[in-house]
């Protein structure tokens, strides 16, 4: 079953802008999360039919390809689609335009969704929500996790505060990739600008628990960040940019 594609503009605020002029990357990843949640809602399967079922969406598989960023007061249209779905995890993608239909970016992603007071994953296909079985990416190839590699150096800790956590409880998304960045930026400059980046999520965090953030880099210009819960093994998310 083929699903129409959802498309919303939006021009970049001061406010959503770094010191360069172009917008943040955790600011573009909120109006991502925004049209996808919109998208959802207008398709039947959003906010408000999961909590029907007892369950919410979380975002589990991020990569992202950047032409380049947009600038303050550039107008941006963003046009997603779902594109497929397993037992456990659904798919959808992202193209980002500029005013002249140049393209900004492309993004391919992995959403799972969880019962409310387990935190365990639902079983997409006992589900009645209409999801499309299959669709066009927006990336080729297959969209692989993230994996640790063992080199990493902390940089900072974060007690999280109760302003990163969403209606959903626990820490949003676009939180980590806030976080991520500056974490990177503790030890690196990104020259010539950030041409992907990609974010698996791992676990949840919430308001209180503490984070130790490393990183580590790669010769080819690859940047990489590791999300641990201080004092455990537990990974929450690993991030990679590369410029």
């Amino acid at each position: 079953m083929a699903v129409e594609a959802r498309e919303e503009k939006f021009r970049v605020r001061t406010f959503e802008c770094q010191v360069d002029r172009n917008i943040k990357m955790f600011s573009l990843m909120q109006h991502l999360q925004g049209v996808a949640a919109a998208h959802a809602e207008e398709l039947g399967f959003g906010f408000d039919r999961l909590s029907e079922l007892n369950g919410y969406w979380v975002l589990s598989n991020l990569r992202m390809e950047i032409s380049r960023l947009a600038n303050r007061n550039d107008e941006v249209t963003i046009r997603t689609w779902p594109s497929g779905y397993t037992r456990t995890v659904a798919t959808r993608e992202f193209v980002g335009k500029d005013q002249s239909g140049g393209e900004l970016f492309r993004a391919g992603s992995e959403w799972m969704i969880l019962n409310k007071q387990t935190n365990r994953l639902k079983n997409l296909f006992r589900l009645d929500l209409g999801l499309p079985r299959t669709g066009q990416k927006a990336l080729p190839g297959k969209l692989s996790r993230l994996e640790p590699h063992g080199d990493y150096r902390e940089v900072d800790r974060i007690r999280v505060p109760y302003s990163s956590i969403d209606l959903n409880g626990h820490v949003n998304n676009t939180e980590y990739v806030r976080w991520g960045i500056d974490a990177l930026r503790r030890v690196f400059e990104f020259t010539g600008g950030i041409r992907s980046m990609q974010a698996t999520y791992l676990s949840e965090v919430f308001e209180g628990d503490e984070l130790e953030l490393s990183v580590s880099s790669a010769s080819n210009g690859r940047f990489s960040v590791l999300g641990r819960k201080s004092g455990t093994e537990t990974d929450v998310f690993l991030m990679e940019v590369s410029c």
